[in-house]
């Protein structure tokens, strides 16, 4: 009997070439499209996923998940920016959206695997399943997806992990598939402007602009509107470059500093995830990434009930509270969590 295998088709170039590799293997088919906005902008992408069917002659299936969506993610979202941090919606979405409510919707649909177009690779490893990084570690996407509850990928299929995204996009094109860039980070802003969106839904107030010593030198328009490692519309001149150091929600202050107090020696997490199961007791050492587009470095990690203590053997710049820090050993996936608090600012290795 034939495997049946759900793939999320969103429209795009990688998602596109995700389902004509499935097409063209002995799997019996079917796409499902998450409706994850009422926006004019996701009703079009809507539009191009059915085209996109069609012409490929896969049953697609519309799961609606605008509620879910909006309370599981962007609710979230909101509420952490309105405390001074700086969370990563991709993450949230990718355990809670796309790797759960969708793959519950997929087996419900009668398939036996989601498929997904992530730049990332599955493999089994001692007897069990193990999230790797992609091939084209240019486009790997395997830091969004640390989070995902590790029994979820027994179930998962990633056809364009062992590819990179030059091989993709020659094949949607030879193909006559779409081959537009990949899809914004903050895919519900859409159309409109970050600023609006957040203005729309978080409430905030101006407070002082301050550097590092507590002098005063300007005046900010909100907290949820700076992000940790800002650089652009601080509206201060020190005669070097400023950047956005840490978001004080306790007193509504934005702190700025120099490149060099960007850099941080350790960090606190919380929230973890391991996909293994539970994070182990003791130490370890890893090979972290605080950012997806970081190279990472070497660190020590020290774990205790519901926390880890990460020291990076190289300071890392711009650690913000609410984004992640990943766990790698190679090109496994160890795990992670998310910044609770950046330690030791140190300047850059030179």
């Amino acid at each position: 009997m034939r495997q049946r295998v759900a793939v999320a088709l969103s429209g795009g170039a990688d998602s596109a070439v995700a389902a004509l590799i499935l097409k063209q293997s002995p799997c019996e088919v079917l796409a499902m499209h998450l409706l994850l906005t009422n926006t004019p902008a996701s009703l079009a992408q809507l539009e191009q996923a059915q085209a996109l069917s069609r012409r490929l002659g896969i049953e697609m299936h519309i799961v609606d998940l605008v509620q879910e969506f909006a309370s599981l993610v962007v609710a979230p979202f909101c509420s952490e920016y309105a405390a001074g941090r700086t969370p990563n919606p991709c993450v949230v979405c990718n355990r809670s959206i796309k790797f759960g409510v969708m793959l519950r919707e997929a087996l419900l649909r009668g398939a036996d695997r989601l498929a997904t177009g992530h730049y990332a690779r599955v493999e089994r490893h001692t007897g069990r399943s193990m999230l790797l990084r992609a091939r084209d570690k240019r486009a790997d996407q395997s830091y969004f997806l640390y989070a995902v509850d590790g029994a979820a990928f027994e179930r998962v299929l990633l056809p364009l992990g062992a590819m990179t995204r030059q091989e993709v996009h020659s094949m949607a094109s030879d193909e006559g598939l779409p081959t537009g860039r990949p899809s914004r980070d903050l895919c519900f802003v859409n159309d409109r402007s970050y600023h609006f969106f957040m203005a729309s839904r978080v409430s905030s107030s101006g407070g002082d602009i301050v550097d590092t010593g507590g002098r005063v030198l300007g005046r900010h328009r909100g907290l949820p509107f700076y992000t940790v490692g800002q650089r652009r519309g601080l509206g201060v001149a020190l005669g070097e470059p400023q950047y956005v150091v840490r978001l004080d929600a306790r007193v509504n202050r934005l702190v700025v500093g120099t490149e060099d107090e960007l850099y941080s020696e350790a960090a606190t997490l919380r929230s973890l995830s391991w996909l293994a199961g539970k994070p182990p007791d003791g130490t370890m050492d890893v090979h972290a990434k605080a950012r997806l587009r970081s190279r990472g470095t070497s660190a020590h990690v020290t774990f205790s009930p519901g926390e880890a203590y990460v020291r990076f053997s190289e300071a890392q710049r711009a650690v913000a509270p609410g984004q992640s820090i990943v766990f790698y050993d190679e090109d496994i996936v160890l795990g992670g969590g998310v910044i609770h608090e950046a330690h030791g600012k140190a300047r850059r290795a030179r």
